[in-house]
């Protein structure tokens, strides 16, 4: 990189070189043609002029005025080039009327030829001079700039997917090759968080589809297990049929239970636009009170409604957090225990008087398919999606989901959205 910027450099310097001696020598001649025009016009005006002749006092005025020229009054010469044939000088004639006489004065272009090249020389000399001093303080300037890029470059080379944690740097660098490294740093930690991300996500799909088959076959199992028993019992006991075809109609409504919740997160995970409208948390609680009626049978339902505040919200799905918060509160809460649910402000919460939830598990409860109590779980039909689900739908209308939770005194889920 370097010797590629040293000779582009030089040819540069180079160009420039040439261009200014090129203007340099226009300027010179252009200068002198215009000085020599301007004398033969201010020596014009002081000319006396008796009977169309040059008195003897403006002859000697042009002597003195023009050394080294040609000098030339209405065809008479007045005075020739030194000691030369007038015919073999090279030079320039400048003519001027005056009082209807021609005045013609011609100079020698070799002698502007000497100075031009004596200040050609000069200026060589001097651009040269200029030229080695400014390259050697640009080489060593580059040098200075260019060799922490060189660093900085290969060890960004260097780097791989396991190293992007490792972060670049390089010693007494410029400022500007400083803010690149801060650039490239920042840079290696989005990587590197995109990296991490990317592999708890595969970790999490790992999990979620071992999970997924898990929970799809114990219900296929069962289905098969009971349809062997109708198969070996001829239908010949009525009672083991009518079990059987009970056991079966339930697994496979669990089965079905959960091949939706999979579809809900699917497209949940979508990111499917929401249907929002303008309501409270109140309006959407009394609009569920029946459902929940019904739900809670054996339990105590008992509901606070405040001053709920108006807000953009997805009704049905919003219902349906409220909804998985309720069924998640009777499914682990005994009969004849209080559910309470609590709307006010941007706020709803759901409370129970159930077993509670262990403060080591609290962090793990909105992951999907995590369950507190597999055993309890399995047996009342939980298949630990549903407070995934109402996560996932309460973080899309950009709210926030928190549990609270004593060990056999109870558990409050708090939903809180966003005020507008």
């Amino acid at each position: 990189m370097k010797k590629q910027l040293l000779v582009r450099t030089s040819i540069i310097f180079a160009i420039l070189y040439v261009i200014l001696g090129i203007l340099q020598i226009g300027i010179f001649k252009y200068s002198v043609e215009y000085q020599q025009q301007d004398n033969v016009k201010m020596a014009s005006k002081q000319l006396d002029i008796r009977n169309g002749e040059l008195t003897p006092e403006s002859r000697e005025l042009l002597e003195k005025q023009f050394l080294n020229a040609r000098i030339e009054w209405d065809g008479e010469v007045i005075r020739s080039f030194r000691g030369d044939d007038d015919d073999k000088v090279t030079s320039r004639t400048i003519e001027r009327e005056v009082a209807g006489q021609t005045l013609k004065v011609s100079f020698p272009t070799h002698e502007e030829n000497e100075i031009m090249f004596t200040q050609l020389i000069i200026y060589t000399v001097v651009v040269a001079i200029i030229f080695t001093i400014v390259f050697w303080l640009y080489q060593k300037i580059l040098r200075r700039t260019l060799r922490p890029l060189d660093e900085l470059s290969e060890q960004v080379r260097e780097l791989t997917i396991d190293q992007m944690g490792k972060a670049v740097s390089v010693k007494q660098a410029p400022i500007e090759v400083e803010q690149l490294e801060k650039a490239i740093q920042k840079m290696q930690q989005r990587v590197q968080q995109a990296f991490e991300k990317e592999k708890e996500t595969k970790k999490v799909l790992e999990q979620f589809v071992s999970d997924a088959s898990h929970e799809l076959k114990t219900p296929l199992t069962s289905i098969r297990g009971f349809t062997e028993v109708l198969l070996r019992s001829n239908f010949e006991n009525v009672q083991q049929v009518e079990d059987s075809v009970t056991q079966i109609h339930l697994q496979t409504e669990r089965m079905s239970a959960l091949i939706e919740r999979l579809l809900q997160l699917s497209r949940l995970d979508r990111q499917e636009p929401l249907q929002l409208e303008m309501i409270n948390f109140n309006e959407l609680v009394e609009d569920l009170m029946p459902v929940l009626e019904v739900l809670g049978e054996k339990r105590e339902m008992n509901y606070v409604l405040q001053s709920a505040q108006s807000q953009q919200m997805d009704v049905m799905k919003m219902q349906q957090v409220v909804m998985n918060l309720v069924q998640n509160a009777i499914r682990y809460s005994d009969d004849g225990s209080k559910i309470t649910i609590k709307a006010y402000g941007t706020k709803l919460e759901v409370i129970d008087e159930g077993r509670g939830i262990e403060q080591e598990k609290l962090p793990y409860i909105f992951r999907r398919f995590y369950r507190v109590d597999t055993d309890r779980a399995r047996s009342t039909g939980g298949e630990g999606l549903g407070l995934a689900i109402a996560k996932e739908i309460v973080e899309q209308h950009g709210g926030t989901i928190q549990v609270t939770s004593t060990v056999n005194v109870g558990s409050c889920f708090t939903i809180t959205l966003p005020k507008e």
